[in-house]
């Protein structure tokens, strides 16, 4: 089994520098190692540039733009599916992997029919159940993270992954395809799932650890990321719901709804700015599902 390791990286070389260690610290080593730089000024390229001269099985492109998560990632993975890899494993610049946490991975799937795999993420010491969901109403596209308790078991399975620590099958993925760059930043990871679903579910094998560096945001917060994410996952419940009419109409209602009650409370001054903002993303989202609005949309670029 000769596996590989897809890392999307912008502008975070300190994470990045200490996520290929762990890369190439692993017990199993990795047979091919792709970077795809999304266009990073601070120094990651250069940083790469020179890793890459020492590291034969390092392959390094950077992009002319910021492709955001999901351009980034269908450009590595149709990179990874031109290699001899068997398996390979999708990870940002900030998930840290044990040391074992390859090995660990192979030997849960060896001899088994399962095509995907994954680890247990853990963020501030604590496990993180948001990257490990399961459809729980088709109709509606509801997920339900699992549970800590089911963490105490050896392995569990599962639907829906964040491509935080997810390990592929590269024949999983050429019957797939690639994720949908025109997403730019979440909801691909989900869509792919969902797509490779009627092939194989994903086995979480809980004694592989993945550190996730980066903390999670503050409650109710709002940013640039929820138009994208909002946007994306209505196009995912078109795409996959068994009754997207029905779904459709809990969306506007939903987005309705909650345009209504932002609106309500800018009479209170307590984070009008914040209201806003978030009800102008809601309002636009809505008037995208005619348009049918797909890619990097100006008025929402990051850092907003």
């Amino acid at each position: 089994m000769r596996f590989g390791v897809v890392i999307v990286t912008c502008n975070r070389r300190e994470l990045l520098s200490e996520c290929l260690d762990c890369v190439l610290s692993q017990t199993l080593p990795f047979a091919q190692i792709i970077v795809v730089d999304n266009h990073s000024t601070d120094g990651s390229k250069e940083y790469l540039d020179h890793l890459a001269r020492r590291q034969s099985s390092l392959k390094v492109f950077h992009m002319k733009e910021n492709l955001g998560g999901a351009g980034g990632f269908a450009v590595g993975i149709k990179k990874i599916m031109e290699t001899s890899c068997d398996w390979f494993l999708i990870i940002d610049d900030d998930a840290m992997i044990e040391r074992t946490y390859m090995e660990k991975l192979a030997a849960a799937v060896r001899g088994t029919d399962y095509l995907a795999c994954s680890g247990k993420v853990m963020t501030e010491g604590k496990i993180d159940t948001l990257h490990r969901r399961r459809l729980v109403n088709s109709c509606l596209m509801f997920f339900k993270p699992v549970e800590e308790e089911e963490y105490r078991q050896n392995t569990f399975e599962y639907d829906i992954s964040t491509f935080c620590g997810l390990c592929l099958k590269t024949s999983l993925a050429i019957k797939a395809g690639l994720p949908r760059a025109d997403y730019f930043i979440w909801f691909d990871d989900a869509e792919y799932c969902l797509r490779f679903r009627r092939y194989s579910s994903i086995l979480n094998v809980n004694s592989a650890v993945l550190n996730h560096k980066t903390k999670p945001s503050r409650a109710n917060s709002v940013c640039w990321k929820n138009y994208y994410g909002f946007r994306n996952a209505i196009d995912m419940g078109k795409r996959y719901s068994t009754h997207p009419s029905i779904y459709l109409l809990y969306i506007y209602v939903n987005h309705t709804a909650h345009i209504i009650l932002d609106s309500f409370w800018l009479i209170w001054r307590n984070r009008r700015d914040e209201r806003r903002y978030r009800r102008q993303i809601y309002m636009d989202v809505l008037k995208g599902i005619r348009q049918k609005k797909s890619g990097k949309d100006s008025r929402y670029l990051p850092g907003r």
